[in-house]
């Protein structure tokens, strides 16, 4: 396996606020052995070039059209898509880092040799608003998130049905709610997108596609808390045996103040 891989910051507006800066340079810092693009809309290539120029050769450029940065739907569809996996075909894996995740310490190697399919911070029942009593459900979160390339292709140009999991506890007959079940508990996948459904694409990859493609593997939730955090943070760092993963997502939206302290216990220098 080559140990190149392709590291994936997506950005949708001219400007980083200092927390995403510090994001990007932390990438930069601690993965710079590695292949950094900066993906984006169109509209965006003048500044994503100022970027590359300010922070050297280290930054590359991949662009697509702005419809699919407009909205949570666009970046939905585009990451449940082809064409935004071929044109890292070459790269065995790719980490995709969002500007609001952090890169905690240099794992990446190690987490690539394991040869999942799909890996992100796990998840609660609840998602976003976990509810009580905590109880984890899935794997994982997409803003930190590694995905193998070739497995990923291998879903999206066969054709594909994939079941609802959200819906299988849903109420009622197939009769009383033939609407919702055509409507909503089937998609289909066909050669470049998904049709039919209205999920974020990470619940997609983590949960739909495992149990429909033997091949696509994903780790338990163990194995995911050590690879990322996001919500319910106190909960995930006793469960790791109070040791951090090798990213975050969302840290600033969730707890702060206590990612700070985590911080400072690992000796992260946040600025």
């Amino acid at each position: 396996m080559s140990n190149c891989q392709a590291i994936v910051v997506p950005l949708y507006k001219a400007e980083l606020t200092p927390t995403e800066q510090f994001s990007l340079e932390r990438t930069l810092s601690l993965l710079y052995d590695h292949d950094i693009f900066l993906v984006g809309p169109l509209r965006l290539e003048t500044y994503f070039l100022r970027l590359s120029e300010r922070y050297g050769s280290k930054l590359k450029i991949k662009l697509f059209a702005d419809i699919f940065f407009e909205n949570i739907a666009g970046y939905n569809k585009l990451l449940m898509s082809e064409r935004f996996y071929a044109p890292f075909e070459t790269y065995p894996y790719m980490l995709l880092v969002q500007t609001d995740a952090l890169v905690l310490k240099d794992e990446l190697s190690t987490w690539c040799e394991l040869g999942y399919s799909y890996i992100g911070a796990p998840m609660f029942k609840g998602f976003t608003a976990p509810r009580e009593p905590l109880e984890l459900f899935c794997v994982g979160n997409g803003g930190f998130s590694l995905r193998k390339i070739a497995d990923f292709l291998r879903v999206l140009r066969r054709p594909h049905f994939f079941r609802n999991k959200l819906m299988e506890d849903w109420q009622g007959t197939w009769i009383s709610n033939w609407y919702r079940y055509m409507k909503d508990y089937w998609s289909f996948s066909y050669l470049n997108t998904q049709l039919n459904i209205w999920i974020n694409e990470d619940i997609f990859w983590g949960l739909f596609v495992p149990a429909r493609c033997d091949f696509f593997r994903v780790p338990g939730l163990d194995i995911a808390c050590k690879f990322a955090f996001e919500t319910a943070v106190e909960q995930l760092y006793a469960r790791n045996n109070r040791q951090i993963p090798f990213g975050c997502h969302a840290w600033e939206r969730y707890d702060r103040d206590r990612w700070i302290s985590i911080f400072e216990t690992h000796q992260i220098q946040f600025k």
